[in-house]
């Protein structure tokens, strides 16, 4: 008994050594780069994990919030790299970096103004790099050099004015490519002319394309390009582009110098398309007839706060609801349309979202219909003022009521009713006045007037005695 006690406090002590020290050794890791600051308050902390699927041991670096300058970092990275995050630091140059495990590379909120040529030659595994919020005015043509398997390029947030030709032609499997708030990009030449990919080398199965903000006035796609979801938010659009992929699955619009959307402006999208953003339209007031009649893959359609919108047209979505059978959300939150013609009832009652929220909605006979729809749509009465404020759900279908007689036979009956009544008063008026009826207000002074002058002269009987 006493040797299985030994032996069993024996295990135990090794045991808690084993412990300790790898206790010791993963705090001494914790802070592993870089070399020059490696435990100290710039030191970055350094995590393991076990990355999928096979365990494998990877390492993941934060050195954000560090104050560090480019010339900190030391070009070699510790093994097992998968994400180095530098940013929010004071970097001005991209730093020359050295990994074959490094996937994600993180850049973003420093100083940097220009990426030049083969800064990333030695971390050709990278997958993802994020260089936006930093001040970046140029790109060197081989600044992506080696970068054949990078997925997820950001540069939004800079200051590019100009993109060289082919820049991303190294990019030979870029998935998604972020342009977004340069807002001089459209100086770059043939940016908007020309063809969007074969300009600058972009890789032709790109799914995902993000230019807002870029001063764009028209864009150009190739058609059969695989592209999923276009942001062109915020831009100078007054049409849609010319030419855009038939696989547009999201696309974003709103922002933009529109002043109507109509069947025209559709023309050049597929029923492929399920989600439509025409939100903030600064100049947008009418959507016309069959304007979402080639868009029969709807699934969200979002008009928010495009304040000058007043009239939605009741044909809109055409005469059959049943083209449309995924529509499930519509957004008008924020708008100034009054009124929606029974006409879209089929639509709106197959609805799941519905946002009415902040309308000047008319709740007059002809918007009682949608006193039927199940869905809660939060929106409120503005007119007629006895229901002003009143939600749609809670008012009853009974103050849902209109004028048996148009509003300009009101008007037209009140302006005869003053018209007579202006008659009337000028009626009496003229009979009170004192040269009628024989009453003369003024009297002429002559010899037979009472006002007469009078002459006092001597008695002549008195002058003949």
């Amino acid at each position: 008994m006493f040797f299985w006690h030994l032996c069993f406090f024996t295990l135990t002590l090794v045991f808690a050594f084993t412990k300790a020290e790898a206790i010791d050794e993963n705090e001494i890791e914790r802070f592993c780069y870089p070399e020059q600051h490696k435990n100290t308050r710039q030191s970055c902390e350094c995590n393991n994990e076990n990355a999928p699927p096979w365990g494998i041991r990877a390492i993941n670096i934060d050195c954000s919030y560090k104050n560090l300058k480019t010339a900190d970092f030391s070009e070699a990275l510790p093994l097992y790299v998968n994400t180095l995050d530098l940013s929010w630091n004071s970097i001005d140059l991209v730093p020359t970096l050295a990994s074959d495990s490094l996937r994600v590379l993180n850049i973003m909120h420093n100083n940097i103004t220009t990426v030049t040529n083969k800064k990333f030659v030695k971390v050709t595994n990278l997958r993802e790099l994020y260089l936006n919020w930093n001040s970046i005015q140029s790109i060197e043509l081989n600044a992506f050099d080696e970068l054949a398997h990078l997925h997820v390029l950001d540069l939004s947030h800079n200051n590019l004015h100009a993109l060289a030709l082919q820049l991303f032609r190294p990019l030979l499997v870029l998935d998604t490519l972020n342009l977004s708030w340069n807002r001089h990009l459209n100086q770059t030449e043939g940016i908007q002319e020309r063809d969007f990919y074969r300009t600058f080398g972009v890789y032709s199965k790109l799914r995902i394309l993000r230019l807002q903000a870029c001063s764009l006035t028209d864009l150009l796609l190739p058609e059969k390009a695989p592209l999923a979801e276009l942001d062109l938010r915020s831009n100078r659009l007054e049409k849609m582009p010319t030419q855009l992929p038939s696989t547009l699955v999201k696309l974003d619009i709103s922002g933009n110098l529109f002043h109507t959307f109509s069947a025209a402006m559709t023309a050049n999208l597929s029923a492929s398309l399920s989600e439509l953003y025409v939100e903030d339209m600064p100049r947008l007031h009418f959507v016309e007839d069959n304007a979402f009649l080639p868009l029969t893959g709807l699934q969200k359609v979002s008009f928010q706060n495009s304040r000058r919108l007043t009239e939605f047209s009741g044909r809109a979505f055409g005469d059959e609801a049943s083209r449309f059978p995924e529509l499930r959300t519509l957004i008008f939150r924020g708008t100034s349309v009054g009124f929606f013609n029974a006409t879209l009832a089929p639509i709106f009652k197959q609805l799941t979202e519905l946002d009415l929220n902040g309308m000047p909605l008319v709740c007059d006979c002809e918007l009682v219909w949608m006193k039927g729809l199940i869905v809660e749509t939060n929106g409120r009465c503005f007119n007629p003022s006895r229901l002003r404020g009143e939600s749609l759900t809670t008012a009853e279908k009974s103050d849902f009521s209109c004028a048996h007689w148009p509003h300009w036979v009101g008007g037209l009956f009140i302006f005869g009713l003053i018209l007579l009544c202006a008659a009337g008063i000028y009626a009496i008026v003229m009979c009170l006045r004192p040269n009628r009826g024989g009453v003369t207000l003024r009297r002429k002074v002559g010899s037979g007037s009472p006002y007469a002058r009078v002459t006092i002269e001597p008695n002549r009987q008195e002058n003949y005695y």
